[in-house]
């Protein structure tokens, strides 16, 4: 199963595994150590007004609530800032027309998660300004969130299995990561349902790792507990047709598995049988070494890659 890197088809996703996890959610987004005594997402009254405004959190966190907005981005576009001005200003006028005017509507924050983009690091606030350079500032500002840009060990940092699906995208993610994170997703997400469901969506974030480094090829083979086929995001690719395609790289994607999953359980490969997975042109004979590297011994992983 293979996935675009459309932002359209991965905000689709997103959303979904993310609604069914607010509370991780919530929490992955505020800083460390705040205590998340409730998270929704918005409904009801707010979304007949506008589809798009269920786009936010209503949080408890630390006693006080707020109002959590986010949005997904395969890259920075010119156009990103706007659109978040646009939807953080026309949720505030929803809400502040539907809180009692005896009450306080709640402070709204705007994030932005960025998947891929520029190397050079991305400052940890954005904006949108509506004001003169020269007068005090007028817009709406935004956070950052590059997670392509953080390590493997920042993101478990986040203390949410849910923020453990984009380390795919991280920029020291390797074979060895993706077991660790596998492991972690088992250990603390007890529900088959949900894990199946983060562990699609894993998937789904190796396949869009811009560096293409073949992650999701070696995910696969960890998953002997989990049936992703099962789950909504698998089955939402392949109503889409969006398995197809891609075809081109697989090959390339599955001989760099090979290459990862050994040195990460076994050391340096060896020069000659690094040339022998470098020469295959078979990608459903990488994938099996794949696998074999994921279960095997060294001496049975050598000699299935030693065979003619």
């Amino acid at each position: 199963m293979n996935y675009p890197d459309t932002t359209e088809d991965v905000d689709m996703i997103l959303r979904h595994v993310a609604r069914q996890f607010p509370d991780q959610f919530a929490q992955a987004l505020l800083p460390p150590g705040t205590v998340v005594s409730a998270a929704t997402w918005l409904d009801t009254q707010v979304t007949a007004r506008q589809r798009r405004l269920d786009r936010a959190l209503d949080v408890m966190a630390d006693g006080k609530r707020r109002r959590e907005h986010t949005e997904w981005q395969m890259e920075m576009a010119g156009d990103v800032p706007f659109r978040i001005f646009e939807y953080h200003t026309r949720l505030a006028s929803v809400l502040a027309a539907e809180t009692p005017p005896s009450a306080r509507v709640p402070p709204i924050r705007s994030s932005l998660v960025l998947l891929s983009g520029r190397d050079r690091p991305w400052p940890p606030e954005g904006e949108y300004r509506t004001s003169p350079e020269d007068a005090p500032f007028s817009g709406v500002t935004f956070r950052i969130d590059a997670v392509y840009q953080q390590t493997v060990a920042e993101l478990f940092a986040r203390g949410s299995p849910l923020w453990l699906i984009f380390t795919p995208l991280a920029v020291d993610a390797n074979a060895e990561a993706m077991g660790r994170v596998v492991a972690a997703l088992r250990a603390e997400v007890p529900s088959k349902r949900e894990r199946n469901e983060l562990v699609a969506a894993l998937l789904v974030m190796a396949d869009t790792d811009k560096r293409r480094r073949g992650l999701r090829q070696v995910i696969v083979p960890l998953l002997n507990e989990e049936k992703v086929m099962e789950s909504w995001v698998y089955k939402q690719g392949e109503e889409s047709g969006i398995e197809k395609g891609r075809a081109e790289g697989h090959l390339e994607a599955a001989r760099n598995a090979v290459v990862l999953f050994y040195e990460a359980r076994f050391g340096a490969m060896p020069v000659e049988l690094r040339a022998r997975v470098e020469a295959t042109t078979s990608a459903a004979l990488a994938t099996r070494w794949c696998e074999m590297v994921a279960r095997g011994t060294k001496e049975e992983v050598d000699a299935a890659l030693a065979e003619r």
